[in-house]
């Protein structure tokens, strides 16, 4: 793999399946996960010398300066050719290449373990290596600002860290469906350049969960992980048609959001023991999601609805009681949470009922947290910084509805 530039040849190592499928792919946003020695930085650091070569700004940040070494040594030692011919200037100090005399297109590599060391400057492909155990807010309050400008790209490198914020962030990817996300998942073992006294080196002293996270790359459950028993009970027919529930009782939990928040829908049958339909948006006029939950629980003959009431909640439930609705508030709280979510845990441990197995509603509930405060001893339920749990307390609000009965919610 080569690139010619002025006469002069950069050659680039030939990419595995994997790291090709990655250079090809024309999504904005690009995760790629991997096992250590994976091959994900020498990827990203193709991509940052081919963007380079075409003129753009490369900026590639890790938590560390030595995380940053490997992808540094790759680009300078392909760069080479060009620094030679003193075409490209390098400089060490502050792990930089661009070209003399102004021509646009340069590569710097910096640490940025604290989010605000990224504030200040632009790319037009920011690289993200490592970023499982960088700051939460490196992407969303640094990083996207600074492609603005000019509509930049960005790249998110990392060996899973459990299902922290990174675990959220892959799950976007995968679930999107606009083509401007994209993510691979790749392993120590499909590395066809590791050698297997190599592979031996990093494996000698594994525990099993280690290997599954630092070799295979697996997402492990959190330490706190709330719900167990999960893959049992993502059996649910999707399929499934109205006319299949006629007479049984069909209930629906709601969960309210609109800009950065989701809105999500959940309906089950309290006779089947099963989840019949789903949905999940943002950025829609709430006026839109009342007749998008309006639309879907009549279509089902859904005969009572259970959502949340704080904030926006209250609203919008006056209006869709306004519009004959069965619905019923549920008001949210630090002592109502916790029974609510137990109530979904214990449903999914005892595989009491079967859920539509979606990618971004089952990462919701094996990311999902209790913490414990030192203090009281009370426990409080919650999503990982940074990640969503919509969908969650939407399935919740549902089973809380078909174990309490129509007659409860609707008196």
């Amino acid at each position: 793999m080569w690139c010619t530039t002025m006469d002069l040849t950069v050659r680039l190592p030939q990419p595995h399946s994997v790291q090709a499928a990655f250079l090809a792919s024309p999504a904005k946003r690009r995760v790629i996960v991997a096992g250590r020695r994976g091959g994900k930085t020498t990827a990203a650091a193709v991509a940052a010398v081919e963007a380079m070569l075409a003129g753009r700004r490369v900026l590639e940040a890790a938590p560390t300066a030595d995380q940053t070494s490997a992808f540094w040594r790759y680009c300078k030692r392909w760069l080479s050719p060009l620094t030679h011919a003193g075409l490209v200037r390098k400089n060490e100090t502050e792990r930089l290449l661009e070209w003399v005399g102004g021509q646009p297109g340069s590569i710097r590599a910096k640490t940025a373990h604290d989010a605000d060391g990224l504030r200040g400057d632009y790319a037009d492909l920011l690289i993200l290596d490592e970023f499982s155990i960088m700051d939460p807010d490196a992407w969303a309050e640094v990083g996207a600002p600074m492609l603005l400008d000019n509509n930049g790209d960005a790249v998110f490198l990392f060996t899973p860290q459990r299902r922290n914020h990174a675990h959220g962030l892959y799950v976007q990817a995968v679930s999107d469906a606009s083509g401007r996300w994209a993510a691979w998942r790749f392993t120590s073992l499909d590395n066809p350049h590791l050698s297997p006294r190599a592979l031996a080196e990093i494996t000698q002293d594994m525990t099993e969960d280690n290997y599954k996270q630092e070799v295979l790359a697996e997402f492990l459950e959190n330490q706190g992980a709330v719900f167990r028993n999960i893959a049992a009970c993502m059996m649910a027919v999707v399929s499934s048609t109205p006319a299949e529930h006629a007479g049984h009782r069909l209930v629906a939990g709601v969960d309210w959001g609109k800009q950065n928040d989701f809105t999500a829908f959940s309906i089950g049958c309290a006779d089947c023991h099963m989840e019949m339909a789903r949905d999940r948006f943002n950025q829609i006029d709430y006026v839109f999601q009342r007749g998008r939950l309006e639309s879907l629980c009549r279509a089902w003959g859904v005969a009572a609805i259970l959502a949340e009431s704080n904030a926006m909640g209250e609203p919008i439930i006056e209006e869709l009681h306004r519009a004959g609705l069965p619905v019923r508030g549920f008001d949210t709280t630090a002592a109502s949470k916790p029974p609510l979510v137990e109530n979904l845990a214990l449903a999914l441990e005892r595989a009491e009922w079967q859920f539509q197995d979606d990618p971004v509603w089952t990462a919701e509930l094996q990311a999902y947290e209790r913490r414990v405060n030192p203090a009281t001893g009370r426990s409080s339920y919650s999503a990982p910084a940074g990640c969503h749990d919509d969908t969650v307390i939407a399935r919740a609000l549902m089973l809380w509805a078909a174990t309490r009965g129509v007659s409860w919610l609707i008196s």
